[in-house]
């Protein structure tokens, strides 16, 4: 069974791309002149392919172009073939007669964003019209990276995520209260333990264990010692 092997034009990188119109042969086998044939004959006959093939090592993230409009019935369908596909919306008020009401629209238009398990049959995806093209990366389809989705659906990334935990992180460790007992870091008195007498406006009291000397110090100067 003959299959398209170029989903893409050759372009520009990042370019939104056309899949080319399916050939002479049809998707699902020889074309069959039914002038040719009469009742009683034994016709061979093909199970349609899908618009997805074999299951993929890891799932692919592509960016498909659909029509105009058609962004939550295309989401639809491809769903509906076991391909999770969604597309950023947002929300637009109007009043009619004095009443709210409230719609959801594509934040941009004719584009959706789609998980493959199985390998993309782009030819049969254009044949069907569920999609019109496929952002490519010359003539090959583009893998989109996890972050980049992460930051299409409006979620943190794996970074930001990091980033937000150490943050919290550092904030409990420089959260000292009277009462607890912490450890200067940097300047003279690094290493050197204290007991928490106060905390007000932005300031910590403290007493030196051990010498009895007490002092005061700006907050983040300190951290409590329990803490790794």
């Amino acid at each position: 069974m003959e299959k398209s092997s170029a989903p893409c034009s050759r372009s520009p990188v990042g370019s939104i791309l056309s899949l080319p119109e399916p050939g002479a042969v049809p998707m699902w086998g020889h074309a069959m002149k039914y002038d040719q044939i009469a009742v009683g004959d034994v016709v061979s006959w093909e199970k349609p392919r899908g618009i997805v093939g074999d299951r993929l090592d890891k799932p692919r993230w592509h960016a498909l172009r659909v029509a105009p409009g058609a962004e939550k019935s295309r989401i639809a369908m491809l769903r509906a073939d076991g391909v999770f596909a969604f597309c950023p919306m947002e929300e637009r008020e109007r009043f009619e007669r004095g009443k709210k009401i409230v719609t959801e629209h594509p934040t941009v238009t004719q584009i959706v964003y789609a998980k493959f398990q199985h390998l993309p049959q782009w030819d049969v995806l254009k044949a069907r019209r569920i999609i019109t093209g496929v952002f490519c990366y010359g003539t090959r389809p583009i893998d989109l990276p996890a972050d980049v989705i992460r930051a299409v659906q409006g979620l943190p990334t794996r970074a930001e995520e990091m980033a937000a935990a150490k943050a919290e992180m550092m904030a409990q460790m420089y959260q000292v209260e009277r009462g607890d007992v912490a450890v200067f870091e940097g300047g003279p008195l690094d290493g050197l333990s204290v007991d928490v007498l106060d905390v007000r406006n932005g300031r910590v009291w403290w007493q030196m264990i051990g010498t009895g000397m007490k002092g005061d110090c700006t907050v983040g100067r300190v951290r409590k010692q329990n803490v790794a």
